[in-house]
């Protein structure tokens, strides 16, 4: 399967009510997992869950680097600390664009004040891996990128159902 000019158009359909929304909650993860809320906070699930935007990405199995400019701000392996300081440059920044590449769905999220966040596959196989990305939409539905050239938007906990303690 390769990706299409109409899958691209498809997905950033999707996601355009998100651009020009500020990130809030960034958050470091395990590894070098990322998460952003976007939107309204939505109330809290169970008494130890923690608050998500009406949006929400999780950078998930992927390779990813923050730039700001012409400076490279943090890359998914450097050393903890690194990162960050790194990701907590992305807090409060509007998200102006999103551009999803060929042939692999790498994809470059850039921000105000130029800074941009990109991320690229690291597995060839797409057999056993897990998404790149995936974003929580308002309307109950998750938008998963990868692995390989998959993509899906399909019902987050119908078809997929993630345990509250999965949803970073």
């Amino acid at each position: 399967m390769i990706i299409t000019e109409a899958d691209i158009h498809e997905i950033q359909a999707k996601m355009a009510p998100l651009l020009g929304q500020k990130a809030w909650g960034v958050s470091l993860g395990v590894g070098s997992f990322i998460t952003l809320e976007f939107g309204v906070p939505l109330p809290r699930r169970g008494k130890h869950g923690r608050t998500h935007g009406e949006w929400h990405l999780w950078i998930y199995m992927c390779g990813w680097r923050l730039e700001k400019g012409n400076e490279v701000l943090g890359a998914s392996e450097d050393p903890r600390p690194k990162l960050e300081a790194a990701v907590q440059g992305m807090e409060g920044l509007a998200l102006h664009s999103v551009e999803l590449l060929r042939p692999a769905w790498d994809t470059i999220f850039t921000f105000e004040d130029q800074v941009v966040l990109r991320t690229f596959s690291i597995y060839s196989n797409c057999e056993e891996n897990d998404e790149y990305w995936k974003l929580f939409a308002p309307d109950g539905n998750i938008l998963l990128i990868g692995p390989g050239t998959r993509w899906s938007y399909e019902s987050a906990f119908i078809n997929r159902p993630l345990p509250e303690s999965k949803i970073p």
